[in-house]
């Protein structure tokens, strides 16, 4: 969690936790045009936001990015990649001189290598948008970007309007509207991980009038089930989202036969986030939806309402056929 504090000569970004300030960093502490090495392509959603992305000059790995504008600097040798988390190529990075690294909070747990970053005069700063649940919050963290790279009425100005267009989706569904049953994921490796219903992707689903399979089980985090346990419950869902790397019925069906037993399935409502993938994988639904979520509303409160929506309507979605 974070919060920025503006005083008169100066704004202030604080890192918190359970309301405890662990960490700061004032704005005047802070260059111009900052060159940035970021460990994860949702952090490039909110440069691409900003149109900063320009100033980021280290990935982790370039195959997981969708932003022209940032893969073409990567053909043209402006950007390094430098390794993931856990895996970081410290010669490479230190190589590049990013002035800031932006990774995850689990970075801390490297005690040697933030010991040589901070040595090496690179400072590191925690983006932990994925431990916030409600998709405005999670795009929120836009404001963080603002503050690193002296735009933040922008950031503020961007956040605000994505709110009000979220709210607006919400605010055309007819409250009479009946609510689909809604099932998500597929099954790897034997287990169905089917999100919290207190998670992300169940408070989208609430938001766009659905009704999320696993709503019951309220915590965050993913709860590992077995086929059976999820036919049951979801025999009759209506519409069935975020089915993993598949793209059509056949590749489910050959991947486990099983899954024609539901009913969902038989009827074709099936869909799945991966039409802004890039060729090798790398999906634009958790790049620049994670700072759109209204787009991503959007969709979902389509695909309800109509589930034989034609593809073209769908910005990050496309049916399983």
């Amino acid at each position: 969690m974070f919060g920025i504090a503006k005083f008169k000569d100066y704004s202030q970004l604080f890192f918190l936790d359970n309301a405890d300030t662990t960490w700061s960093l004032r704005n005047d502490e802070l260059q111009p045009n900052l060159k940035l090495a970021v460990l994860s392509s949702v952090f490039a959603g909110y440069l691409e936001l900003l149109k900063k992305q320009d100033q980021i000059i280290g990935v982790d790995n370039y195959k997981y990015y969708c932003d022209s504008v940032l893969n073409d600097r990567f053909v043209q040798k402006k950007v390094t990649e430098v390794g993931e988390e856990g895996q970081i190529n410290l010669n490479k990075l230190l190589l590049s001189k990013p002035d800031v690294l932006i990774s995850s909070s689990f970075l801390t747990q490297d005690k040697s290598l933030t010991k040589r970053l901070k040595n090496s005069g690179i400072k590191v700063v925690y983006c932990d948008n994925f431990k916030e649940q409600n998709p405005l919050a999670r795009a929120e963290w836009i404001k963080l970007f603002g503050f690193l790279l002296n735009c933040q009425t922008a950031a503020d100005s961007i956040f605000n309007t994505v709110v009000a267009a979220y709210k607006e989706q919400i605010s055309n569904v007819s409250p009479s509207a009946k609510k689909p049953l809604v099932l998500t994921d597929a099954l790897y490796s034997d287990v169905w991980n089917v999100p919290g219903g207190n998670s992300y992707t169940a408070k989208l689903i609430e938001d766009a009038y659905g009704l999320y399979v696993f709503a019951d089980k309220k915590d965050l985090f993913s709860y590992p089930l077995s086929f059976e346990l999820v036919l049951k419950k979801a025999q009759h869902a209506n519409i069935w989202i975020h089915v993993n790397q598949y793209k059509t019925k056949d590749e489910l069906y050959k991947a486990n036969n099983r899954y024609a037993f539901l009913n969902v399935f038989k009827e074709s409502k099936i869909y799945n986030n991966n039409k802004r993938e890039n060729k090798y994988g790398g999906n634009d639904f958790w790049e620049i939806g994670v700072v759109r979520p209204d787009i991503v509303l959007k969709d979902l409160i389509s695909i309800f309402n109509n589930p034989n929506i034609s593809e073209e309507k769908l910005y990050f979605y496309t049916r399983v056929d």
